[in-house]
C-alpha cells in the first residue's frame, strides 16, 4: 500500500530553503571550503594547545640558555633592520588572508542560521494558523456539548413525567 503525504505550505517553503542551502554547499568553491576548514581548525582546543606548547618550548629554550638571548644564533639578514619589512610585510598580508577566511566562513554560518531562522518562522507560522483552527474548533465542540446537554435535558424533562404517569 502506497502512502502518499500531504505536505503544508509551511513544509514546502521550509524545504525550499533547505534545498538551496544544500545546493550552495555542493558547489563551494575552493576558497570557501578553505575558509571552513580554516575557522573550524582554528576554533579547536588542540590548535590552541599547540601554539601554547610552541611558546612554551620558545621561552623554555630562552630561559634555559640553549641559545643566546642576543640572537647570534639567527643570520644577520634575518636579525638586521632590513628584514624587518619584509617580515611584517608578510605577517600583516597573512593576518589580512585569514581575516578574509574567517569573514568567508561566518558568512556561510550567518546564511545557515538565516536558513534556521526561515524554518523557525515557517513553524511558527504554521502553529499559529493550528492555534486558530484549534480555537474554532473548540468553540464550535463547545457549542455542540452545550446543544446535547440542551436536548439531554428537554428528553429527560419530556420522558420522566411520562414515565411516572
Amino acid at each position: 500500500m502506497t502512502r502518499t503525504t500531504r505536505h503544508s505550505e509551511h513544509h514546502r517553503r521550509f524545504q525550499k530553503v533547505a534545498d538551496e542551502t544544500a545546493k550552495e554547499r555542493d558547489h563551494e568553491s575552493a576558497f570557501q571550503r578553505l575558509a571552513d576548514w580554516t575557522s573550524a581548525a582554528m576554533g579547536r582546543p588542540a590548535n590552541i594547545m599547540v601554539w601554547l606548547l610552541l611558546v612554551v618550548i620558545w621561552t623554555a629554550i630562552f630561559a634555559a640558555k640553549v641559545v643566546p638571548a642576543d640572537g647570534s644564533f639567527l643570520p644577520a639578514w634575518f636579525t638586521g633592520q632590513g628584514f624587518n619589512f619584509p617580515l611584517n610585510l608578510v605577517t600583516t598580508v597573512a593576518e589580512l588572508f585569514i581575516g578574509f577566511l574567517v569573514a568567508a566562513a561566518s558568512n556561510r554560518a550567518q546564511r545557515a542560521i538565516e536558513g534556521v531562522i526561515y524554518g523557525i518562522r515557517t513553524v511558527l507560522d504554521h502553529v499559529a494558523a493550528t492555534e486558530e483552527s484549534l480555537a474554532i474548533a473548540l468553540q464550535q465542540n463547545t457549542e455542540l456539548t452545550e446543544a446535547v446537554h440542551d436536548l439531554a435535558k428537554q428528553i429527560h424533562e419530556y420522558l420522566i413525567p411520562r414515565a411516572q404517569a
